[in-house]
């Protein structure tokens, strides 16, 4: 299993991935960590017990408080099972008993807005601050800056020199790019989480039996593709008698490449990706949405529309919008993560005459010259931060590793079986059972640090496609099989299948003085553009405009500032 499930990111992805127990569980058996080793079955020796800056040996004893921060809402705080509490549950009880760590939460907040409001006023002033704070990829950027130049945060490079384990020094030599995600001034300011590479990447989800209807075979290439797309726009797939159907559900309202419901599946068939920044041949950075190869993939759309083979409104529906338009049978096809198996599409129930939509994961289709490519998911989904001279620092190192051995399926992990017994697993007659009423991952929120997610390449063979083939054998095996559905699984392992088509943003920085001035202008440039040119309201030519006056309005002079970042985290 390879999709995490990181701290909560309001108002993202992530938050969605958590609303389906069935792809919840799943995500949990890997959910917070990364793995360093060659084999899913290979133990690894855990960090050894050392005395660290304070002389005491981990377990502390007496133990110590160790502050944080957290953002949790009313619905996880709910699924706490009294007498649980947020200081005071089977995750703290381990990392009392295990580490000799209090967990202590001095700010408890409902958003990532009032976090971000909260670190800005402690960093302004005299404040106290949590010792460990996690700052997600939304909010580390604005204030990674301010975190620099206030003194009272610890450059992490020591400590990570002197503290990580073994396979944590490996999990993160594996993924070096996450460290730009906190390097300002020369310094590493964070512990970045890492991502897995791929749990926001897309794939084709179709409804195979429109296909059926239609004599189609799943399309491979952008001509096929159309050619569904006409058939479920104008041969009435599902047999209504009525032409009320269309071809591909696509999100236009935030951008044409978000977190579902995107086209980057057709920008990739030409070989970029607007929206971010992509490495040129030349080695620079340059800004996706200004290439050439943009304007053919509008031009493309803009014939899609006239088709009818999009929604006439698509401009305006954002995306879980465009999604629910593919879940409630009036499109064909949309682009999506392939935890889509389990949320939304999972959750699709047969209607009153006993009639169930049957779906199909493809992989992207390639274009003309046979390019294929997809937006890629980002290194890091957030970082953790810690207080200046904090003097257990070397514990949340151990903290780090006890909880990433649950994502290299250490068979000696504590938390092989889950975060919290009645929670994410209970013991029933003596055998684990984890898909029970009232199961619940949210448990793992309540987590000291959480790593992040096991990066590609690491295990031999990915959980899903081990449990998809019949092996289920191991704790972490078992749990995803019972938890699991098949469509889930066949989504995950479809992803797996293009992961070297995957283009990432490769800016990951903080904000350059330009583009805290510029950039809104410029993204609402983009967007009248793009929309106008598939609308029809424009021809395409009006691209090689749109690309002058954004150069002309800042642009270039953004990406020199892009470019001056680049040099200096390599």
């Amino acid at each position: 299993m390879t999709v995490s499930i990181f701290r909560k990111r309001g108002g993202c992805t992530m938050m969605h991935v958590h609303q389906s127990r069935t792809i919840l569980a799943g995500m949990l058996v890997l959910a917070i960590g990364l793995a360093g080793c060659a084999d899913a079955n290979t133990p690894v020796d855990p960090a050894p017990e050392t005395a660290g800056e304070t002389g005491q040996s981990i377990p502390y004893d007496p133990p110590v408080v160790v502050t944080t921060s957290r953002v949790l809402n009313d619905s996880e705080m709910g699924k706490l099972i009294p007498p649980d509490s947020i200081d005071d549950n089977p995750i703290s009880r381990w990392a009392k008993e295990k580490l000799g760590i209090i967990q202590n939460s001095m700010w408890v907040l409902v958003d990532e807005a009032a976090l971000l409001h909260k670190t800005k006023l402690a960093l302004t002033g005299d404040e106290p601050i949590p010792d460990v704070l996690y700052l997600n990829d939304a909010v580390l950027p604005q204030l990674l800056d301010d975190i620099a130049e206030s003194g009272r945060f610890m450059d992490i490079e020591e400590a990570f020199e002197t503290y990580a384990s073994p396979r944590m020094k490996e999990a993160y030599s594996k993924n070096p790019d996450v460290w730009k995600t906190v390097t300002a001034n020369g310094k590493k300011w964070g512990l970045p989480q890492i991502s897995d590479g791929k749990v926001g990447d897309p794939i084709l989800w179709i409804r195979q039996d429109w296909l059926d209807a239609a004599g189609l075979a799943p399309p491979t290439t952008i001509e096929e593709l159309e050619t569904a797309l006409d058939a479920f726009t104008n041969e009435d797939p599902d047999g209504n008698g009525k032409q009320d159907t269309f071809g591909l559900a696509l999100a236009g309202k935030n951008s044409l490449n978000g977190w579902l419901a995107d086209a980057s599946f057709l920008f990739g068939a030409y070989g970029d990706q607007p929206y971010q920044w992509n490495r040129m041949p030349d080695g620079s950075l340059a800004y996706g949405s200004v290439q050439p190869e943009v304007k053919q993939a509008l031009a493309r759309l803009r014939t899609w529309y006239d088709q009818g083979w999009l929604h006439r409104d698509f401009g305006t529906h954002d995306e879980l919008t465009a999604a629910n338009l593919f879940v409630e049978g009036q499109a064909g096809v949309v682009s999506g993560p392939g935890w889509m198996g389990g949320w939304p599409l999972g959750e699709v129930h047969e209607d009153e005459n006993g009639f169930k939509p049957e779906y199909r994961p493809i992989p992207f289709p390639a274009g003309e010259d046979g390019k294929i490519g997809r937006r890629g998911s980002k290194v890091s989904y957030g970082s953790y931060i810690f207080r200046k001279d904090f003097p257990y620092i070397e514990a949340l190192f151990r903290y780090w590793d006890e909880v990433y051995g649950a994502l290299i399926e250490d068979p000696e992990s504590d938390f092989m079986h889950g975060f919290g017994e009645n929670y994410d697993y209970k013991i029933v007659d003596g055998k684990y059972v984890y898909d029970f009423k009232g199961a619940t991952t949210t448990v793992a929120n309540l987590l000291l640090i959480a790593p992040g997610s096991t990066p590609e390449g690491v295990l031999k063979e990915s959980l899903e496609q081990r449990v998809y083939r019949g092996q289920i054998e191991s704790p972490y095996e078992k749990k995803l099989a019972e938890t699991s559905s098949k469509l889930f699984l066949e989504g995950k392992i479809v992803g797996d299948r293009q992961l070297a088509y995957a283009q990432k943003d490769q800016f990951l920085g903080v904000p350059t003085p330009a583009m805290r001035t510029k950039w809104p202008a410029l993204q609402k440039l983009e967007k009248e553009a793009f929309l106008k040119i598939v609308y029809g309201k424009e021809e395409a030519d009006a691209f090689d405009a749109f690309v002058r006056s954004w150069r002309e309005h800042g642009g270039d002079e953004i990406t020199r500032e892009v470019n001056a970042w680049d040099v200096s985290v390599e």
